[in-house]
């Protein structure tokens, strides 16, 4: 069985489209071949490899779909106008490899298996951090400000000063948090925030006053 991962081609060039194919082919690689990114399907949850060129128009904008709708991907990019900036460039912006179009069989093949291999050392990092943004989703605007504050140390009397609540709806909003994420403490909870990306620790003044130590 074949186990390579599949590549998503994005270029303008239908000549070139069907040479990179082929050529992907004949390494064994499927291929799935786009004009642009508006073709792209809305989501892929499965582990794929994106491969287009570097003076690409939508460079950026092939980057944050898969920010956004393929959390577990790699790129490559080419380029059919050799250039070591372009490859320094490239490699800078987390491309697993820089090959040079027309490419020779071996170096096609070394590009892809670079990804594959960055795949491999990524993805569960990767998948965590997509399950824990869909679980913290879940919460409410005011849970996600309690759990911000805990992820910064506050304690919940700090909390209730801070959100002008009491302690008891503090605490309420916390077991909300900690079923919405289905964790058992708060350790875990504030794991599944950090994986998430949406939560980023900062020294915040009002919580860490003394007055609220």
């Amino acid at each position: 069985m074949n186990d390579r991962t599949a590549v998503y081609v994005i270029e303008d060039s239908v000549h070139l489209r069907a040479e990179i194919s082929h050529n992907l082919s004949s390494l064994g690689v499927r291929s799935v071949v786009f004009n642009d990114v508006s073709e792209l399907p809305a989501k892929i949850d499965r582990a794929v490899i994106f491969l287009f060129r570097h003076e690409s128009s939508c460079r950026a904008l092939i980057d944050k779909y898969r920010a956004d709708h393929a959390p577990v991907s790699a790129k490559v990019e080419f380029s059919c106008n050799a250039g070591f900036e372009k490859a320094v460039a490239a490699i800078r912006e987390g491309a697993s490899d820089f090959v040079v179009w027309p490419s020779e069989p071996t170096l096609l093949d070394r590009a892809i298996r670079r990804a594959e291999e960055d795949l491999r050392r990524n993805q569960p990092a990767k998948v965590m951090g997509g399950r824990a943004k869909e679980k913290v989703a879940m919460l409410t605007s005011r849970e996600r400000q309690v759990l911000g504050d805990v992820i910064n140390g506050c304690t919940t009397e700090r909390i209730a000063a801070k959100l002008a609540i009491s302690p008891r709806t503090v605490d309420i909003h916390r077991r909300n948090v900690l079923s919405k994420l289905n964790v058992r403490n708060t350790a875990q909870a504030i794991v599944i925030a950090l994986s998430s990306g949406e939560f980023h620790p900062a020294n915040d003044a009002f919580a860490m006053s003394p007055a609220y130590a």
